[in-house]
C-alpha cells in the first residue's frame, strides 16, 4: 500500500497544486496565450511524449537489468542519456505542428511550448534508473519537489521540470563524469523504439491532447480529468503490484528453459499463463470498480455532468485495457501486432474527434470502437501467452 501511494505521489501532488496554481496565474500570458493554456497543453502532451521517448534508454540499459547492479546501470545510463535526448528532439516537432496548426499561437507562445516539452522530455527519461530500481521514495521526492517549484513559484513555468531533473542528477552525480565519453545508440533501434513508444502511449494519451486541440483549449477539465482517474489508478496498480509478479513468472520460464527440463518448463509456462490471465481481470475488475464508482458519486453531486463521466470513464477503462493487452503482446514478441492495435487506436481517434464535437456522444462512440478493439487484443493476447515458452525461448534468442 504504500508503494502504491508512493507511485502515485504525481497524480496526488498534481491534483492538488495545480487547481490552486491555475488561479494564481489566472491572466498571465506568454506571447498572447495564456499561461494555464500551455501548462495544460504540455501537461497532456507529456504523458504521450514520454512513452517514446523512455523507450531507447530502455533498450540502452536493457542488458544489465537482469543482474541488478545499479551501479553498472547507472554508468550506462549517464553515457548514452545526453545522445539519446538529442536524438529525441525531433519527436517533440510531432507534436507542436498539429498544437499550432489548431491553437495558432505567436512564435513565443508556441517557443514555450516546445521548452516545456523538451525539459518535461529530459526529466521524464532521467527518471527512467529509479523506476528500473523501484525506488519508490526517491520517486516521490522528485514528483514532491516538483509539485512545490509550480506551488511556489507558478508564473516561473519552466522552474518545475528544471526542479525535478535537479534531484535526479544529485543522485547520479557519482557518475556524471563518463558524459565526457558520450555513447551513440544506433539511429534506427532509436526511431525504431521511438516509433514504437509513441504508437503504444498513443492508446491511453492521444485522446487527452485531441480533446484540448478540438476544444481550443477550453473544456472541462476537472470533470474530465476526474473520469480518467479510475483508468490510472489501475495502471498503476498493474505495474506497481501485478507487473512485478508477472515478470518473476517470466524470469521462472528462462530459468526452467535454460537449466529445467521439459516437464518443469510445461508446469512454469503454465502457470505464467494463468499469471498474465488473472492480472489481466484484477486491473479490468479495478478499473471497472473504480469507474462506477466515480460515476455514482459524480450522478449524486452533479448529475449534469453523469453523461460525460460515464462516457470518458467506459472509454478510458478500455483505453486503459487496450494499453495493457499492447504491452503484453510487444513483450512476448508480438510487436507488429501490438503496433498494429495501437496505429488503429490512433486513426480511429482522430477521425471521430474530426466528425463529433466535444461530449458524451464522442467517447460513447470511441467505446464502441474500443470495444471491438478490446476483444481482438484480448484474444491476441491470451493465445500467444497459452504458448509462452515458444514465444519467449525465441525473444530470449533474439535479444540484444
Amino acid at each position: 500500500m504504500v508503494e502504491m501511494a508512493l507511485h502515485l505521489s504525481p497524480v496526488v501532488l498534481l491534483t492538488l497544486v495545480f487547481p490552486i496554481a491555475s488561479e494564481r496565474i489566472a491572466g498571465t500570458e506568454v506571447g498572447g496565450a495564456g499561461l494555464t493554456e500551455l501548462l495544460l497543453a504540455s501537461s497532456l502532451t507529456v504523458p504521450w511524449l514520454s512513452q517514446a521517448v523512455c523507450l531507447p534508454m530502455y533498450r540502452a540499459i536493457g542488458p544489465l537489468m537482469n543482474d541488478g547492479d545499479m551501479d553498472k546501470i547507472q554508468r550506462r545510463f549517464v553515457q548514452v542519456w545526453p545522445t539519446v535526448f538529442l536524438q529525441c528532439l525531433p519527436v517533440v516537432v510531432l507534436f507542436a505542428v498539429p498544437v499550432e496548426i489548431a491553437m495558432g499561437w505567436s512564435v513565443s507562445a508556441l517557443a514555450a511550448y516546445l521548452m516545456l516539452c523538451i525539459l518535461h522530455l529530459a526529466f521524464a527519461q532521467s527518471l527512467v534508473v529509479i523506476n528500473v530500481a523501484r525506488r519508490r521514495v526517491q520517486w516521490a521526492v522528485a514528483w514532491a519537489c516538483y509539485a512545490g517549484a509550480l506551488f511556489l513559484f507558478p508564473t516561473v513555468w519552466y522552474l518545475p521540470p528544471l526542479v525535478g531533473l535537479f534531484t535526479q542528477l544529485v543522485l547520479m552525480r557519482r557518475h556524471l563524469r563518463v558524459m565526457r565519453r558520450p555513447v551513440w545508440l544506433d539511429r534506427r533501434d532509436v526511431a525504431r523504439d521511438l516509433g514504437r513508444g509513441l504508437l503504444l502511449g498513443s492508446v491511453l494519451w492521444s485522446d487527452k491532447l485531441m480533446l484540448f486541440l478540438k476544444s481550443d483549449g477550453v473544456f472541462e477539465v476537472n470533470t474530465v480529468f476526474l473520469a480518467l482517474l479510475p483508468a490510472i489508478l489501475a495502471y498503476n496498480y498493474y505495474f506497481v503490484r501485478l507487473a512485478p509478479i508477472f515478470d518473476g513468472s517470466v524470469e521462472a520460464v528462462r530459468t526452467a528453459m535454460e537449466h529445467e527440463g521439459n516437464r518443469v518448463l510445461s508446469r512454469r509456462s503454465t502457470a505464467l499463463s494463468a499469471v498474465v490471465t488473472a492480472s489481466i481481470g484484477r486491473t479490468a475488475l479495478l478499473g471497472a470498480g473504480f469507474g462506477l464508482l466515480v460515476t455514482c458519486l459524480v450522478g449524486l453531486t452533479e448529475p449534469t455532468a453523469t453523461p460525460l463521466v460515464a462516457a470518458v470513464s467506459v472509454a478510458s477503462w478500455f483505453f486503459m485495457m487496450n494499453t495493457v493487452l499492447c504491452y503484453k503482446l510487444d513483450y512476448i514478441g508480438q510487436q507488429a501486432q501490438a503496433q498494429a492495435f495501437s496505429a488503429v487506436h490512433l486513426v480511429a481517434c482522430l477521425v471521430i474527434f474530426l466528425a463529433f464535437p466535444v461530449g458524451p456522444a464522442l467517447y460513447a462512440w470511441l467505446v464502441l470502437i474500443e470495444a471491438v478493439l478490446f476483444a481482438v487484443a484480448l484474444q491476441a493476447c491470451l493465445t500467444q501467452w497459452r504458448s509462452a515458452e515458444y514465444a519467449l525461448f525465441w525473444r530470449h534468442a533474439t535479444a540484444w
